[in-house]
């Protein structure tokens, strides 16, 4: 999956002409800005909206690079039970609940399992472990760093759906706040597919809750409403042979993009 993504999308023609004003950010900016406990905040949007949202917040942010991109790729699996416990607590809304994924950021040649946790204060906590580049599975190390952060059994986990896509980091200059563009979806799943084509999710991290900052403000004139809207979920119905009511809504907004 690694090799066919770099290679299909190594011109990347779809970068939103406006990050390019932003300036870029370098490393000191960006470890001030990590957030591995913070609010996740989501919204879905056309990526014909994104120039005007750029061009809004170009003085308040800047943007992270990859390698010569200014969108990098990632290529990123997720583990499950066989009867999809993880899941079935986003659809259901329960609290703590947990994703574990590999994540693969494919222009630095990365690779980290990340497990993250989303408590009833709504707070995000991620903790991350550095794998060697291209990992697909869990070795005994992961296992052990999967038991230590998460309840389910490390051992009972499958490897399950598997998203591909590309993403723009902003980072704020002033405010704590990082601010994630994802689009170009391709969703895979035991030989089943999907491809969004022109939706977009927008996620802004912050240290804590507040409609007072530049691309929430920004958002708000666009008249572009949060939602809750998850990439494993959305990709996990798309995909999947599972229930799939409570992201109808969501599924719907996306074809509708």
């Amino acid at each position: 999956m690694i090799a066919h993504l770099a290679a299909n999308r190594g011109s990347n023609p779809e970068t939103p002409r406006a990050l390019a004003v932003l300036r870029e950010v370098g490393a000191e900016l960006l470890a001030a800005r990590a957030l591995l406990t913070r609010v996740d905040r989501k919204y879905l949007l056309p990526r014909e909206a994104l120039d005007a949202l750029l061009f809004s917040v170009r003085d308040d942010y800047g943007v992270l690079r990859a390698g010569t991109r200014l969108a990098a790729r990632y290529s990123t699996r997720y583990f499950d039970t066989a009867d999809l416990r993880m899941y079935d607590d986003h659809r259901r809304g329960r609290c703590p609940r947990y994703k574990v994924r590999m994540r693969h950021h494919l222009d630095r040649k990365l690779s980290f399992l990340e497990v993250k946790r989303k408590g009833t204060n709504q707070q995000t906590t991620k903790a991350i472990l550095t794998r060697p580049f291209g990992a697909a599975e869990l070795d005994p190390e992961g296992r052990r760093f999967i038991e230590q952060h998460c309840p389910i059994a490390a051992d009972s986990l499958v490897s399950g759906v598997s998203i591909d896509f590309l993403r723009a980091t902003l980072v704020g200059e002033i405010v704590n706040e990082r601010v994630t563009i994802d689009w170009g979806f391709d969703f895979h799943h035991v030989g089943a597919g999907a491809r969004l084509g022109h939706a977009v999710i927008l996620e802004v991290k912050q240290a804590r809750y507040s409609n007072h900052t530049p691309a929430i403000r920004a958002l708000r004139a666009l008249r572009i409403r949060e939602q809750s809207i998850s990439k494993y979920c959305i990709a996990t119905a798309a995909v999947a042979t599972v229930r799939s009511n409570t992201f109808k809504s969501a599924l719907r907004a996306v074809e509708r993009l």
